[in-house]
Order: structure tokens, then C-alpha cells, then sequence
């Protein structure tokens, strides 16, 4: 027959104070979580964890941009019908990005009015796109998606997310304005 053991119930309390376990240090990105969600049956990530946070360690001002964003989220691509999202809470003040997974294939079909809209970023990342019967056809290869994502759908949510702090008058100071 085993003896019962006295069991410390708090462990990680000295004279009245919590002890910090492990990893404690602060990283660059601590005020934003960046998450993964699994992307869905059929469906990938273009983008890592490590992808998203590298990028935005060469952003300038971000530790100022990043300030009220609470999360950015990699997201299942089931039935999402947009390429990124910018979602705020106003009570809270702080809002989040969401990124969709891209069909495993990487090869989408647009409308006429989305391809005109992005063709001058199709051409900067050297897609290949043919036109098809309802639209357009663009081949991307994994490089390709990845830099369209970051460069484009990232930068455009993160730009909502200054401009929302701009017009509360909060963070006045970020990325001047032209004109």
C-alpha cells in the first residue's frame, strides 16, 4: 500500500510572491500574438509563424504600429471569400488581423475587376497569369504567395490598423502623411 505524500500546493510561491518559471524574458513582439489555426482540408499556409515575425521585425516604427494590435492569425481557408482582414474592438481599443490559408495548389482564379486592381503587383513578383473564360488565371509559386502576402495583404491590414489609430487621435505621430 502506497503512503500518501504531502503535496506543495503552490510550488511556485516564495514568502508570498509568484516566482517566474522558465522563459520570462520579453520578446520584440510580446504586445502582438501571432497564431497559426490548422488550415483546413485541401488548404496550406503561404505564411509561418516565423515568416510573419520576421517580417515585421524590419518594419519600422513597429513597436509604435504594433501597439494596440492584439493578434495576427494565420486562419483556415475554408470558404473565406478575402485575402486578409483587419477586425477592431472598439471598447477594447485594439483590433486583429486575420490571414486565410490559400488552396493547396496555389493557382487562383479573379475577376477581371480584382486583376486590374493588382496587376501591378502581379507584374513586380513576376506571376504568371494567362486570362481565361471568366476571368483570370494567376500561377503563383510558394516565394510568390508568400511576398504578395506580406508585401501587399500584411502591409494594406496593418495600414487600416494605423489609419483607425489616426482617426481615434491616438498615435498621431506614425507614418506621416503626404499631403
Amino acid at each position: 500500500m502506497l503512503r500518501p505524500q504531502n503535496r506543495k500546493t503552490t510550488p511556485g510561491v516564495k514568502d508570498g510572491q509568484v516566482q517566474k518559471k522558465n522563459r520570462h524574458a520579453f520578446t520584440s513582439h510580446q504586445r502582438c500574438v501571432i497564431d497559426r489555426k490548422s488550415p483546413g482540408k485541401g488548404y496550406r499556409h503561404v505564411l509561418s509563424k516565423r515568416d510573419v515575425r520576421d517580417f515585421l521585425s524590419i518594419l519600422p516604427q513597429w513597436n509604435e504600429v504594433s501597439e494596440l494590435i492584439e493578434s495576427i492569425i494565420l486562419i483556415p481557408g475554408d470558404g473565406a471569400d478575402f485575402d486578409g482582414l483587419y477586425e477592431h474592438f472598439d471598447r477594447e481599443q485594439t483590433g486583429m488581423i486575420l490571414l486565410p490559408a490559400w488552396e493547396k495548389d496555389l493557382w487562383i482564379e479573379i475577376n477581371d475587376d480584382y486583376f486590374d486592381q493588382h496587376r501591378h503587383i502581379y507584374d513586380r513578383i513576376n506571376l504568371a497569369y494567362e486570362q481565361v473564360n471568366d476571368g483570370w488565371e494567376c500561377r503563383f509559386t510558394l516565394a510568390q504567395a508568400k511576398a504578395y502576402m506580406l508585401l501587399h495583404i500584411l502591409l494594406h491590414e496593418l495600414g487600416h490598423h494605423v489609419y483607425r489609430l489616426r482617426h481615434k487621435n491616438r498615435l498621431l505621430r506614425i507614418m506621416p502623411t503626404n499631403g
